[in-house]
């Protein structure tokens, strides 16, 4: 049988990921989705314009999820091979919009849940780390397989990190929200013992990643790892032929 690849038309050629982005005005550091060198391959972003409180959308809103569609398709006509988004909550999108659209779409860090769950040893759980802990419900965890009754914790929301992030600071201390971060993933494991991996639901926790790890001896995947696993997919790497 014969196969022949099939070949797009588009403007643009080498960035394989596509970043649908939140209308937030922030400063995100490096290491967060928003932070275009966070990446060592190209990425594309483009901004859904007016949609922002990534914990209060569904699907069920219809102008909402409209404008993810139009902003992932201008970025499918531009060129990119597969899309993603820059918030967590948004694992209720990813049934209606791998449904929508033409390309792979890995819209959380939650979809991570089930497989980093499978690598543990037996008695241990996966605990996730998000943003706002009492918004992150049973709806968006079972809509990507994971188990309702699934370990979460975040920082508190009178804290730098949550406040810097409600009111659109375009200037934040590294230190001060990675203190945040810690706190709330010290919380989660204290009150979980059983926890043995560690999977940060937020966008913007990934700059805090190494230090998670570092303070309690934990696995912990974010976001940027996902892209980094799923733009392997797309574009496999190349390896010498031995001569």
């Amino acid at each position: 049988m014969t196969y022949e690849r099939q070949i797009r038309h588009k403007p643009v050629h080498g960035a394989t990921i596509g970043i649908v982005m939140l209308d937030t005005k922030f400063q995100r550091l490096p290491g967060d989705i928003g932070h275009a060198e966070t990446f060592p391959f190209p990425v594309e972003y483009k901004v859904a314009k007016g949609v922002r409180k990534g914990a209060l959308l569904a699907p069920e809103q219809t102008d909402v999820l409209e404008t993810f569609l139009d902003a992932a398709n201008e970025l499918i006509d531009l060129g990119v091979d597969g899309i993603t988004t820059s918030c967590g909550f948004l694992s209720k999108f990813q049934p209606v919009l791998t449904e929508r659209l033409s390309v792979p779409v890995a819209t959380s860090a939650l979809l991570q849940v089930p497989m980093v769950k499978a690598t543990l040893p037996k008695g241990k759980r996966v605990g996730i780390l998000t943003a706002v802990e009492d918004a992150l419900t049973a709806e968006h965890l079972s809509v990507v397989g994971i188990d309702p009754s699934t370990p979460i914790a975040g920082p508190d929301p009178n804290g730098k990190m949550r406040q810097n992030s409600i009111n659109g600071r375009a200037s934040v201390d590294y230190f001060e929200q990675e203190k945040d971060v810690l706190a709330a993933a010290r919380k989660l494991v204290d009150q979980n013992v059983d926890i043995g991996a560690i999977v940060l639901e937020c966008t913007n926790f990934p700059p805090y990643a190494s230090a998670i790890e570092r303070a309690l001896g934990l696995p912990v995947y974010d976001v940027i790892g996902m892209i980094h696993w799923f733009q392997r997919g797309l574009r496999p790497r190349r390896y010498d032929v031995p001569s």
